[in-house]
């Protein structure tokens, strides 16, 4: 694909999405990013949208999934939070893009060198309240791990099998998959696909 997905065009099938994600991806890796005309995507998109894919990303700065997807306005539906974690307002927001948007795929991205993830996995306390809340929860995942990089894809299957088994998403028949983006090669390598 040499262009953006036009975002008044609708992709209908989860195989296009996943395709157009992967290819995103490539391009990036591949430093041949597509320019974007975001004045034409905002004429687009200004009163509708029908994002192709969904993203659960984490927060990191160094992990925007509209950049290393390389995507525009309108493309894919994104929640991040840090350790890329579906809590409830991450599977409220899918749900409502699976549903009502009528996103194609839902993808929750780990990455390299995550935080959050490492922090759990180490057993870090004594942090303020919500922060302690929110690494004890992705602890009580990543506490078997063998290394705390083995942590990322541990915590990451365990949001995809969590979006999976939501029962308002699996009504909708959307898939999901898990990935790992690789923070220093820009790679993003898929957990099973």
């Amino acid at each position: 694909m040499s262009k953006y997905q036009d975002p008044a065009v609708k992709v209908t099938c989860p195989d296009e999405a996943l395709k157009l994600l992967k290819e995103g991806n490539e391009r990036f890796v591949a430093n041949n990013l597509v320019a974007p005309n975001y004045k034409e995507m905002l004429d687009k998109t200004g009163t509708q949208q029908s994002p192709f894919a969904s993203i659960l990303a984490c927060a990191d700065s160094r992990c925007p999934p509209e950049i290393f997807f390389d995507q525009g306005i309108g493309n894919i539906f994104v929640v991040r939070n840090a350790g890329n974690t579906a809590d409830r307002e991450a599977i409220g927001s899918f749900q409502f893009a699976a549903a009502v948007l009528k996103s194609q795929i839902i993808v929750v991205v780990g990455h390299t060198e995550c935080g959050a993830v490492f922090n759990a996995h180490a057993g870090a306390s004594g942090l303020p309240t919500e922060l302690q809340g929110m690494l004890d929860d992705i602890s009580a995942i990543v506490k078997d791990a063998d290394t705390k990089e083995s942590a990322v894809c541990v915590n990451t299957k365990a949001q995809v099998e969590k979006l999976r088994n939501d029962p308002a998403i699996k009504a909708t028949g959307v898939p999901v998959y898990g990935a790992d983006y690789n923070v220093a090669t820009g790679v993003v390598t898929w957990l099973d696909v």
